[in-house]
């Protein structure tokens, strides 16, 4: 009888570590796609972060590693952006984005020429003609 309690207590012993084991694991997991934008060149105001993808594999990984609170008050500000270029929300290697973004493509005098939704996970918008920046954030609902 007393071993039969033993199993039962090492067994419910091993599942709360387990279960544990894994709630730090997501813990780190999110607190490491959280920080992944500390080291981005950025702009903070108020309400507002600015991160600027300044080279092509912050480029590449724009809103992809965002954890649901690195969406809200952020944009992200594309330089060296050219005709054709494409933007995409489907996993490039970092993961899909997830969550619908509005993207503003600007010519260089700031002028807007193109405004579209890209749709969380498969999403994607064309750079057109003239094209030297473009903005990504959340659209206004």
């Amino acid at each position: 009888m007393v071993k039969k309690y033993f199993i039962l207590v090492l067994l419910l012993c091993s599942t709360g570590f387990l279960m544990l084991a894994g709630y730090q694991k997501n813990n780190l997991a999110q607190a490491a796609i959280s920080k992944v934008y500390d080291n981005w060149p950025q702009v903070q105001f108020k309400n507002c972060r600015i991160l600027l993808a300044t080279n092509p594999k912050l480029a590449s990984r724009g809103f992809a590693v965002a954890s649901d609170e690195d969406f809200e008050n952020t944009v992200i500000i594309f330089s060296g952006v050219s005709e054709g270029t494409m933007f995409i929300n489907r996993n490039q290697g970092f993961g899909a984005v997830k969550k619908d973004l509005k993207i503003v493509f600007l010519d260089s005098k700031m002028h807007i020429l193109k405004q579209d939704i890209m749709k969380k996970i498969d999403g994607y918008s064309i750079a057109p003609q003239g094209t030297c920046f473009a903005i990504e954030g959340l659209p206004a609902e």
